[in-house]
């Protein structure tokens, strides 16, 4: 095979290349946010556990710190497998495989509690436009137990798919006598239903969190708005009371608003992976661009675990409740909710 023609196959980036930046991606920045993502969301979940679970915020924002958490602990065990392989067991062709076998079920189980937290995130948008919209009616129509019969109604469906879609695969082991070496082979699974699955599940989830977005973007602005001409033509005694319980809401749209803008962020270089998957067929696993491919599918790794990382900075910037549990249980000294 000549040089030109070992470019073609290359596509974008090199082998080289591909093996350094995996080097960062595989051994370092993963594995250190898949930690630090197990860390967050167990301390999420002990806050929220704490501060109460009876509002329908709480209880979500506590089902998505547990499915995160899940997403975490997943990701990890692949960057591990993945140096298992890749640099432990190099020489041991036994260990090597049944690291492979690890590393890329892995993959496949972390689909579960991601689109659990899909799931989640989307009620959370929705909730609080609806609250937005018909601030009225939602307290009685959309009570924190129909929206955890919900958000258990979706996941179980989407669990029930992929579970039809993943359960009939087989994995083999593939004597190669001419090299003396041994592969795996991965068959039974149903790859184009899921591929229509997640297509339209992650596309259509994206457009409503975005349009959410817009929504409580908007809200966010009046509100602020209200608050300023409100204070002017009250009572002492009302205007407090007014501003606490609007502050309170406006904490709510914001916590929710920026778990949104972070979900779009994290999620937005898998849209664009799907996108040019569908546009350019080389774009694949074996095909021209594979390399491209194998960088992006890295890259969206980091992404997922940013995505579970960053939620807690946002919940102690602008969850007061949340922020004073957390500061009782590491022992730092307690603000006034107000």
């Amino acid at each position: 095979m000549n040089v030109t023609n070992h470019g073609i196959q290359e596509g974008l980036i090199s082998d080289i290349t591909l093996g350094y930046i995996g080097v960062v991606f595989k051994l370092v920045l993963n594995p250190v946010l898949g930690v630090m993502g197990i860390y967050a969301n167990i301390v999420n979940v002990a806050v929220f556990y704490k501060t109460g679970l009876a509002d329908g915020v709480t209880q979500n924002f506590f089902i998505l710190s547990i499915s995160d958490g899940l997403v975490a602990v997943t990701c990890l065990v692949n960057s591990v497998s993945y140096i298992l392989q890749t640099r432990v067991f190099v020489g041991s062709e036994d260990r090597q495989l049944h690291a492979y076998v690890v590393y890329w079920m892995s993959i496949v189980v972390v689909m579960f509690p991601q689109n659990i937290s899909l799931v989640t995130t989307v009620m959370l948008a929705v909730v609080r436009c609806c609250c937005v919209a018909m601030p009225l009616r939602v307290k009685f129509l959309i009570t924190s137990r129909r929206q955890l019969i919900a958000i258990l109604l979706f996941s179980v469906g989407t669990t029930l798919v992929l579970l039809s879609t993943f359960a009939p695969m087989t994995i083999t082991y593939v004597q190669n006598y001419h090299t003396n070496t041994t592969y795996i082979h991965f068959a039974g699974f149903d790859w184009p239903t899921y591929t229509v699955f997640a297509s339209i599940s992650f596309n259509v989830s994206f457009i409503i969190v975005i349009l959410c977005l817009i929504i409580l973007s908007h809200s966010l602005s009046k509100s602020s708005k209200f608050r300023e001409s409100s204070a002017k033509g009250t009572s002492c005694s009302d205007s407090i009371e007014q501003s606490k319980d609007k502050r309170r809401d406006i904490r709510i749209v914001q916590t929710v608003l920026l778990v949104s803008v972070v979900f779009i962020g994290c999620y937005l270089p898998h849209i664009i992976l799907s996108v040019v998957k569908t546009l350019e067929k080389d774009f694949s696993s074996n095909g021209r661009y594979r390399n491209a491919n194998k960088l992006f599918l890295m890259a969206n790794e980091m992404f997922l675990l940013l995505n579970v990382n960053i939620n807690i900075y946002i919940y102690v910037y602008c969850n007061v409740r949340y922020r004073a549990v957390f500061r009782s249980m590491f022992g730092l000294r307690s603000q006034k909710i107000t």
